[in-house]
């Protein structure tokens, strides 16, 4: 029986737009050494490589490595390595570091922004995704294991107690509240292939509607933060 995990994975591989979507909020401030932490079975990593000097991509799932660099063949600047950032050396240094809803998944996250805020190259921009509104927490959540969702306030707290001393939050992605909270009225722990298709599908009209009215509130935050060094 798959994990819920790898069922999402499987959706977010086909779900070429809402990735693309996503991607297009990041892709202005990565730039030169790059860490992605978290890269899973590279759906983001396939977008990353193609705007830094240098990627490393890691996980803790060696089943998930194995699967991104399959995929990375033809990228020689990509390195693909199954590795916990704690164990990391802190002597690397890195112009950009990309967490994408992984932050949610770790006990203590102000433990792992405060490691990964050692790594940051001087001018050097962490860029983190996570799951917003704390009310929306479900059957969902509970099975692809997050500890948490989000408020700019709860992340800001916690970027700030790891010494962040420049961000900027926002919200992203509106309209997937909708269907989060129906599936976790439903009790389900993935959502039906059918409705991420669908969703997908709808991403240019979604991607308009938030460019051109903004995104009060959202399914997702994402931050952009700074050290001074």
């Amino acid at each position: 029986m798959l994990r819920a995990q790898d069922v999402w994975f499987d959706h977010l591989q086909s779900a070429t737009r809402y990735n693309q979507w996503i991607f297009s909020q990041l892709q202005p401030h990565v730039k030169g050494r790059t860490l992605e932490v978290g890269c899973g079975c590279g759906n983001f990593t396939m977008l990353i490589a193609q705007h830094c000097s240098e990627l490393l991509a890691i996980d803790l799932d060696e089943g998930y490595t194995r699967q991104t660099r399959s995929r990375l063949q033809a990228h020689p600047h990509v390195q693909v390595a199954a590795a916990d950032v704690t164990a990391m050396a802190p002597d690397q240094s890195f112009d950009t570091i990309i967490m994408l809803d992984v932050l949610e998944h770790i006990k203590d996250d102000v433990a792992v922004l405060r490691r990964l805020s050692q790594m940051l190259a001087p001018d050097g921009t962490l860029i983190v995704k996570v799951p917003a509104l704390e009310s929306l927490y479900n059957s969902l959540d509970e099975a692809v294991g997050h500890h948490r969702r989000y408020t700019p306030a709860t992340l800001q707290t916690a970027l700030t107690k790891a010494a962040y001393t420049q961000t900027t939050l926002n919200y992203f992605n509106l309209a997937g509240i909708l269907g989060w909270w129906l599936n976790g009225v439903r009790g389900l722990v993935t959502p039906p292939g059918n409705q991420v298709g669908w969703f997908d599908r709808c991403v240019p009209l979604f991607q308009t509607v938030e460019n051109r009215l903004g995104c009060p509130v959202g399914l997702s935050l994402l931050a952009v933060a700074a050290c001074d060094r």
